[in-house]
């Protein structure tokens, strides 16, 4: 069953998003076969027009990528003289994401270059700051 229609108010997914209210939110069916999904899976559209779990290699220039937004349960594929029916599944177009909560279909996180061709489709993150990564003093002269 689709969590898109989930109660309004409560929390059960993950903290994927560091944007919630600019992320575009679309409905894509996945294509049967590639098991129970983890929301934050990056999927690929195929040419027949169903998404799968994005593997490095599905990381171009011409793919249409989006988010996983929800734990989809994509079923069995189709054996011989049969019909499987794609689950539809909440996703993410565009949005700015927790850096590392995006991962690929074996469960690494995008590589810089592939970080590059999804801010060309409007998938953006956002790496948490501490202070480690800066120095906010200044001295007098």
């Amino acid at each position: 069953m689709s969590e898109l229609y989930g109660t309004v108010g409560t929390r059960t997914y993950k903290q994927l998003l560091s944007d919630p209210e600019r992320a575009d939110v679309i409905s894509v069916p996945v294509a049967p076969g590639n098991g129970t999904i983890a929301i934050g899976t990056l999927l690929a559209r195929s040419e027949a027009g169903l998404y799968a779990p994005a593997k490095a290699a599905d990381v171009t220039e011409t793919a249409y990528l989006v988010v996983a937004g929800e734990n989809v349960e994509s079923g069995e594929a189709a054996g011989s003289g049969e019909t499987a029916t794609a689950a539809d599944a909440k996703a993410y177009r565009s949005g700015c994401f927790v850096d590392g909560a995006v991962v690929l279909a074996d469960g690494t996180t995008p590589t810089a270059a592939a970080k590059v061709i999804l801010r060309k489709q409007g998938i953006v993150f956002d790496q948490q700051v501490s202070t480690e990564t800066f120095d906010n003093t200044v001295k007098g002269a």
